[in-house]
């Protein structure tokens, strides 16, 4: 028996990755979908919250056809496939995997403070920004960028969580309007205080993995639906002036 590790996309239509009892996930969805074909086990490199969209994350499951699992999963309401690949071995996803998060505020804001405040940041032990701040998070890049109407952050790296840029995202951003003093700032950068922020849900979006392995373009019919709903579904950018073609790279 092979491993099929596949490259898949999903809207905010879920209660997050993870399978739960009485809960439309993807995992969830998933699996029912497989099970008539004797798969039973689905790992992720990135598990992901409710209402979190993914434009690429990887999933694999044992199989010998992995095209016929490709076909399945992509058939699944609110999912499609951007690739697939086969290993003979087993592939530890986890910390393997290099991931992209982009964060949308919708608003403008200071540049200079903005960069002050994410080189204080980066200059601590970010880790305890993390909801298990004994984990060690690796990220090798945090970048923003600041249009005339909303800003991005993306945050990349192999070991840490939607949580965790939610948390550090929405710390980032209050710091550098002036919402958190120097004092707090400083206990909150050495852990001697909680944080009080977290960003949105909706506003974050897992664009890229990186696996280090080639893929087979999976060729689905739903994906340039699902790349216009993925825009639609960020248009609390409506009437911001967003400007849509800076986005479409991510998507």
């Amino acid at each position: 028996m092979k491993f099929c590790l596949l490259n898949i996309a999903y809207d905010d239509s879920f209660h997050g990755f993870q399978k739960q009892p009485e809960r439309r996930t993807v995992q969830g969805e998933i699996l029912n979908a497989l099970m008539p074909i004797g798969i039973d086990k689905v790992v992720v490199s990135s598990r992901t919250d409710s209402h979190v969209r993914s434009c690429s994350n990887i999933i694999e499951l044992k199989t010998d056809d992995c095209l016929k699992v490709c076909r399945i999963v992509d058939s699944i309401e609110g999912i499609f496939v951007r690739g697939y690949v086969m290993s003979d071995e087993y592939v530890k996803l986890r910390g393997k995997v290099i991931k992209h998060y982009l964060y949308i505020h919708p608003e403008p804001l200071d540049r200079m403070q903005v960069e002050k405040a994410i080189n204080e940041f980066l200059s601590s032990d970010y880790s305890l920004f993390s909801r298990e701040p004994e984990k060690k998070v690796i990220l090798d890049k945090v970048s923003f960028d600041i249009f005339p109407s909303y800003s991005t952050f993306t945050f990349i790296g192999r070991s840490f969580s939607w949580n965790f840029v939610r948390i550090s995202v929405e710390n980032i951003i209050k710091r550098s309007r002036g919402k958190i003093d120097d004092e707090e700032w400083s206990e909150l950068l050495q852990g001697k205080r909680k944080f009080r922020f977290k960003g949105k849900a909706e506003n974050l979006i897992l664009f890229r993995t990186e696996l280090g392995l080639e893929m087979k373009e999976y060729q689905s019919r739903k994906l340039n639906f699902m790349k216009q709903k993925e825009i639609l579904s960020l248009y609390w950018l409506k009437g911001i002036g967003v400007d849509i073609d800076s986005l479409l790279p991510h998507i």
